[in-house]
């Protein structure tokens, strides 16, 4: 009788097996899709408390949606800033989740590449500093009122929390990357 391969299988006929090619995940490993998920919802919430702290200090909370949806997403030069307009706070924040869902899909499916070859780590230097500059960068183009409502170091700060909250994340499920780290630390040629 032939013995069932480790890849998950299915009885083809009695004592036949076929195998999938598709190796069973070790119980606390997540799928990429699931992994990237839950990276991008953590950093979109730590930038979204982030940005309802500094809208509720300065009276007028939900501000950051509420511009960013009507001036990004509605197109309009000049957007209410006396209250939060529900539309665009809706809307800018659907927009604001599927982007950092994107961003943590990448970011997951790096660092499993990175785990295996170091000098992939690299690349997460880069994508983190565009991270921290491609936002700012839209909302300085965008409109006179972004520049103003959101000086670099809100931006600055939100991506790094989000940043930092990410890695944790990371840190704490990829002991593999950990190790790499320890054995050669960025900056080091790769043995």
């Amino acid at each position: 009788m032939p013995e069932p391969s480790p890849g998950i299988q299915s009885r083809a006929a009695p004592g036949f097996f076929v195998d999938s090619g598709v190796r069973p995940m070790r119980q606390n490993q997540l799928s990429l899709g699931d992994e990237g998920t839950y990276v991008g919802a953590i950093g979109a919430v730590v930038v979204a408390i982030w940005f309802l702290i500094i809208d509720s200090l300065a009276g007028v909370p939900l501000r950051t949606p509420s511009v960013l949806g009507q001036v990004l997403l509605f197109g309009e030069s000049k957007p209410v800033l006396e209250h939060a307009v529900f539309s665009a706070v809706v809307a800018y924040t659907a927009v604001h989740f599927i982007v950092f869902l994107a961003f943590g899909y990448v970011v997951v499916a790096l660092i499993r590449w990175a785990a295996h070859e170091s000098v992939v780590r690299y690349a997460l230097v880069q994508v983190f500093l565009v991270f921290e500059v491609f936002f700012y960068g839209l909302l300085s183009l965008a409109s006179e009122a972004t520049r103003t409502l959101f000086p670099f170091w809100t931006v600055l700060i939100a991506n790094t929390l989000a940043a930092a909250a990410m890695g944790a994340y990371l840190w704490h499920r990829h002991p593999g990357m950990r190790r790499l780290i320890r054995e050669t630390p960025l900056g080091a040629a790769p043995r």
